[in-house]
């Protein structure tokens, strides 16, 4: 039955990935003179690619707390695996910032392109203030931003602490998130593990994932970056291992 579900998916997100690629190339095309309307497109389509995917996959999101948070908001979360991009985009409209790596990957570097992903280098230290601008820019834009301070993926079961540098773009509320999934194994399936191939199959083949998004009270900036990333570790952590007891 698993193989079945695995089949049927990747024919059905063919054709979604085929969708969703000519909407955002259009979107580039019309809007290519104007990057706030060009910002907007990619925002919106975004969220519905996500929830399509969620639909697709049958990953199934409960949110706690109040998901509809300040335009130009610097999103933050835990992270597990590949389904945190789906759950989150599917919940709110924002742009990511990713590692660097997956702008080579096949297939996938295409979507993220096309969504105006951030691309983050952190081995070179001298690109970081070029990141942090970048970042700003899109939140003075009123869109929001959204990325993962652990900068690496767990099992699920903790959640590391936050790396600083991203905290320095913060121009208006840091809004921390605790992602939380609900299966029976251990690790949870939506952690990379060590194959990120045989990850996508587990996905693929799982009947469903459930998962809980939990929107935390906003953080107001005017602290310092380390501030703004401790106060959102521990908003995140203690939520986290309070879910776990």
């Amino acid at each position: 039955m698993g193989y079945c579900f695995a089949v049927i998916r990747i024919g059905v997100y063919a054709l979604v990935f085929g969708v969703f690629v000519v909407i955002g190339a259009c979107g580039h095309v019309l809007f290519f003179m104007s990057p706030p309307r060009l910002l907007k497109w990619i925002a919106f389509f975004a969220q519905m690619w996500a929830r399509v995917t969620c639909l697709v996959l049958n990953i199934q999101v409960r949110i706690e707390g109040n998901a509809s948070i300040k335009p130009g908001s610097l999103i933050v979360a835990n992270h597990v695996g590949s389904p945190d991009i789906f759950v989150l985009a599917a919940t709110f409209k924002g742009f990511f910032v990713s590692k660097s790596e997956i702008a080579d990957w096949p297939l996938f570097s295409w979507l993220a392109r096309l969504g105006m992903t951030v691309f983050a280098d952190r081995s070179k230290r001298h690109q970081v203030k070029a990141l942090i601008g970048e970042i700003q820019q899109r939140l003075n834009r009123d869109q929001c931003v959204i990325l993962f301070p652990e900068a690496q993926a767990t099992d699920g079961t903790d959640v590391v602490p936050f790396k600083s540098a991203v905290f320095e773009s913060a121009v208006r509320p840091v809004v921390p998130v605790e992602i939380r999934y609900h299966d029976e194994h251990q690790p949870t399936i939506a952690y990379y593990g060590d194959s990120f191939i045989s990850h996508i199959m587990t996905l693929l083949k799982a009947p469903r994932l459930l998962v809980t998004v939990t929107v935390l009270p906003e953080i107001s900036v005017g602290d310092d970056r380390q501030t703004l990333a401790a106060k959102s570790y521990k908003a995140i952590h203690d939520k986290h291992m309070s879910n776990n007891e």
